[in-house]
């Protein structure tokens, strides 16, 4: 399985859309990995997590043939994972010449955001009429794609809005998405133990900052989150744990992050870095 993090990025990028900051300045100062577009991944060829404002650029940067995707799998329906105008644009006679049936699979807050879009942006038109299977998944569900298997969990994040992180497995390699959320239910990670898992993705939008923000770690809570998952016995020497999805707000540049957590065994994730499970 290859993963590719195609946006590190939290709602508002590094630099941050009009920021003046002194965090923004920097970034701007040093690019490569101090610039972080909105949170994206590939997994293999055939499919993609999130699909936000940036996607279709990242998708272009790193040679993904969108006509080749097979399915996109959303973590919850703010506009930083979501852009539903880009999917619109597979009515196929109007915009594009679409052929292939793309699945989508996400809760029932995104299917309902895609179509409410569409009917505000252009009349009242089916999931059909865009070439879109839906699957819906809920927390604690597991649903299988074409091989692909993808469990759902309750993410902390956006009360009201169903929020997931997902654990994909596939050829017995298995990765865990765990952004946008803060601290994870029990009841929740239960459903992991004894789950090993390859990869792991924590969130880290509010890094070393000391303000707190509902629904986000920072770099404390990445450990302690760590430890949780060695504690259930879904990590093992041979795992990865990588942090992702960064905010301005969170006060630190890429070097900063791998200062702290680099002798803590967890990696920093940038734009472009793709990640092989052997």
């Amino acid at each position: 399985m290859k993963i590719t993090f195609l946006g590190t990025g939290a709602a508002e990028g590094i630099p941050a859309v009009w920021c003046e900051c002194e965090l923004c300045k920097q970034a701007k100062m040093l690019g490569g990995k101090d610039i972080r577009r909105r949170c994206t991944y590939a997994v293999d060829d055939d499919t993609m997590i999130d699909f936000g404002p940036d996607a279709v650029r990242q998708t272009q940067d790193a040679g993904i043939d969108l006509t080749r995707l097979e399915r996109i799998i959303f973590t919850h329906n703010h506009p930083d994972h979501l852009s539903p105008m880009e999917l619109q644009f597979r009515r196929t006679g109007y915009f594009s010449r679409v052929s292939r049936e793309l699945t989508v699979i996400g809760s029932c807050r995104i299917f309902s955001r895609i179509l409410s879009f569409t009917a505000e942006d252009c009349g009242i038109y089916t999931l059909a009429d865009l070439r879109i299977r839906p699957l819906e998944i809920r927390a604690g569900e597991t649903v299988t794609d074409r091989g692909l298997a993808v469990t759902a969990l309750a993410a902390t994040h956006a009360p009201g809005k169903e929020a997931q992180l997902f654990v994909l497995e596939r050829g017995g390699k298995r990765f865990f998405v765990a952004n946008d959320t803060g601290v994870i239910a029990d009841s929740e990670l239960e459903r992991l133990r004894g789950v090993r898992l390859d990869l792991v993705a924590v969130d880290c939008t509010m890094g070393n900052s000391a303000k707190r923000v509902d629904g986000h770690f920072g770099m404390r809570g990445v450990v302690e989150f760590r430890d949780r998952l060695r504690a259930l016995g879904c990590l093992d020497d041979a795992s990865q744990v990588y942090v992702n999805h960064f905010s301005h707000n969170g006060l630190c540049l890429h070097r900063d992050l791998e200062a702290f957590f680099l002798p803590r065994a967890i990696k920093v994730a940038y734009d472009g870095l793709t990640v092989e499970i052997q």
